[in-house]
C-alpha cells in the first residue's frame, strides 16, 4: 500500500502499476494546478506568465458557453473562471489565454485571491489490473472530454472507494471493466461526473451532483453519469442530483443493467435514461422533478428510448408541471450496422407516480407513416399495468400518449393498457373524470 500523506500535492500525475493501492491519510488532496503568484497590470488587465500549451479540444458545447471544450481552467479562491475567446471581451469572473505569448489575462485584482491554472490532465490513468485508490480528494485536473481525472477505462477491475473527484475539466472519474465506484461525492466537473465503458461495471453509494458546469451540450454527453457499449452495469444506492444533462445514463447496446434504490432529483434532463439498448430493469428508485431542459416527450422523469427487453417497477416518481412520468419513446434509430433499433418488449408495472400538473406517461412515436418502426409502440408487446398516477392539481391537458395518438384516461385503457392502473385525484378513489376523444400527436 503507497500512504499518501496529509496534504496538497500539486500536478501529480500517477500511472499505477499492477495491484497497486493508493491510500489517502486524511485530507489527502491530489490538485491538477499551479499557484499563478505574480501578476503585473497591463492597462485593464492583470497578466501572468504561464507555460499552457494547445491542446485538441473534443466534444460539444452549447451555443452560450462555446469555449467548454478547453480543458484548461483557472480557479480564483477555488472557483471556476469562465474561458473567453478574446481579450477584448473580457470581464470579471473571466479569462483568456494568449498561448504565442505565453500570458493568462484577467481583469479581477488577483493580488488579494488564490488564483490557480490547471497544468496536468490526470491523476491516476494506466492500463494496469486491480489498482485499488481510496481516501483521497482528485481536484483542478484538466481532463479533456469523455475523460476522468481518474482514469480506470483501459485498466480492469479498478476500486475507486470514499474519494472525491471535483472541478477537473471533463469528467471526474471514467470506468472500465471490472471497476467499482463507491461511496465517492463526484462534483462540479466540467463535463461529466462518471462515464465509461466495459463489462461488469458497479457504480454503488456515490453522492453525484452538479456536473456539468462548462455548458457541454446534454444531447452530446453531460451530467452525471454516461456510461456506454457496456453488458453487466449496476447502478445502485447513489444519490443523482442537479446536473446540468441527465442524471443516469445508459447508451449505445447496452445491455444486462440494473438502475436500483437510486434517488435522483432536479437534473436538466431526465432522471434516468436507457436508450439505443436492451435488457435492463428499473427498479426502487425515487426519481423527483427532472428533465426540464427539453420538450415534448422527451421532458420525462424516466425515460426508455429505442431500447428492448426493459422493466420499470417499483418506481416512485414525482413529476413537476409540464414534464411526463414514465416515457417510451422510438425515433426508427439505426445502428452503425444498418439494424434498426427496436422499442418492444417493455414492461411498466407497479410504479407510483405522483403529478403536481396534469398527467402525461405513455409511449410516443417519432417515425413517419410507412417506416419500418411507425407502430412499434403498439404492436411491439409494450406494457403499461398497474401503475398508480395521483394528481394534485392540473395546469394543461392531460396526455396519455400510444403511438402517434395523444388520448385521456379512458382512451389509454381502451388500447388495453392499465387494465389494473389507478388515476386518483387528491388521493380520491373515483379519480378524474375522462376527457372525451382523442386527438392527433404533432411531431417534436
Amino acid at each position: 500500500m503507497l500512504c499518501l500523506k496529509k496534504g496538497v500535492h500539486r500536478a501529480q500525475a500517477v500511472r499505477p502499476r499492477a495491484r497497486q493501492h493508493f491510500h489517502g491519510e486524511g485530507e489527502t488532496v491530489l490538485n491538477g494546478s499551479l499557484l499563478l503568484e505574480r501578476f503585473t497590470r497591463e492597462e485593464r488587465y492583470w497578466v501572468a506568465r504561464s507555460q499552457l500549451q494547445r491542446v485538441a479540444q473534443h466534444g460539444e458545447c452549447l451555443p452560450s458557453a462555446p469555449a467548454c471544450n478547453h480543458p484548461q481552467a483557472v480557479f480564483m479562491d477555488d472557483k471556476p473562471m469562465t474561458r473567453v475567446p478574446s481579450k477584448d471581451a473580457l470581464a470579471t469572473g473571466e479569462f483568456y489565454v494568449d498561448y504565442a505569448s505565453g500570458r493568462i489575462f484577467l481583469v479581477d485584482d488577483p493580488t488579494v485571491h488564490k488564483v490557480e491554472v490547471t497544468i496536468a490532465g490526470f491523476a491516476f490513468e494506466s492500463s494496469a489490473a486491480d489498482v485499488l485508490i481510496d481516501n483521497l480528494t482528485v481536484e483542478k485536473y484538466g481532463s479533456r472530454a469523455q475523460k476522468g481525472a481518474i482514469h480506470a477505462r483501459e485498466g480492469l477491475r479498478w476500486v475507486i472507494e470514499n474519494c472525491v473527484a471535483q472541478l477537473n475539466s471533463g469528467a471526474g472519474i471514467s470506468v472500465g471493466t471490472g471497476t467499482r465506484v463507491r461511496g465517492c461525492d463526484v462534483h462540479h466537473n466540467g463535463q461529466i461526473g462518471i462515464e465509461g465503458e466495459g463489462k461488469d461495471i458497479l457504480i454503488d453509494g456515490n453522492r453525484i451532483w452538479s456536473n456539468n458546469i462548462y455548458g457541454f451540450d446534454p444531447e452530446w454527453e453531460a451530467g452525471g453519469v454516461k456510461i456506454a457499449i457496456s453488458n453487466g452495469v449496476t447502478f445502485r444506492g447513489n444519490r443523482v442530483t442537479d446536473n446540468n444533462g441527465v442524471g443516469l445514463w445508459c447508451d449505445i447496446e447496452c445491455r444486462n443493467v440494473l438502475f436500483e434504490d437510486n434517488f435522483v432529483e432536479n437534473n436538466l434532463y431526465s432522471g434516468i435514461f436507457h436508450e439505443i439498448s436492451f435488457n435492463a430493469v428499473i427498479r426502487r428508485n425515487v426519481v423527483r422533478h427532472n428533465g426540464r431542459g427539453r420538450g415534448w416527450f422527451w421532458y420525462a422523469d424516466i425515460l426508455v428510448a429505442a431500447s428492448e427487453g426493459v422493466e420499470v417497477t417499483g418506481n416512485t416518481v414525482t413529476i413537476e408541471p409540464g414534464g411526463c412520468g414514465i416515457m417510451l419513446i422510438d425515433q426508427g434509430r439505426r445502428s452503425e450496422k444498418g439494424a434498426t433499433y427496436k422499442t418492444r418488449n417493455n414492461t411498466i408495472h407497479a410504479n407510483e407516480m405522483t403529478f403536481e400538473g396534469a398527467p402525461c406517461a405513455g409511449g410516443a412515436s417519432d417515425t413517419k407513416r410507412g417506416e419500418e418502426n411507425f407502430s412499434i409502440i403498439s404492436t411491439g408487446n409494450n406494457q403499461f399495468d398497474g401503475n398508480t398516477y395521483r394528481v394534485r392539481g392540473t395546469s394543461g391537458p392531460t396526455r396519455f400518449v400510444w403511438g402517434r395518438d395523444v388520448t385521456d384516461w379512458a382512451g389509454f385503457r381502451r388500447r388495453g393498457l392499465e387494465r389494473n392502473g389507478r388515476l386518483l385525484l387528491d388521493e380520491s378513489p373515483e379519480g378524474l373524470p375522462p376527457k372525451p376523444g382523442t386527438e392527433s400527436m404533432p411531431s417534436r
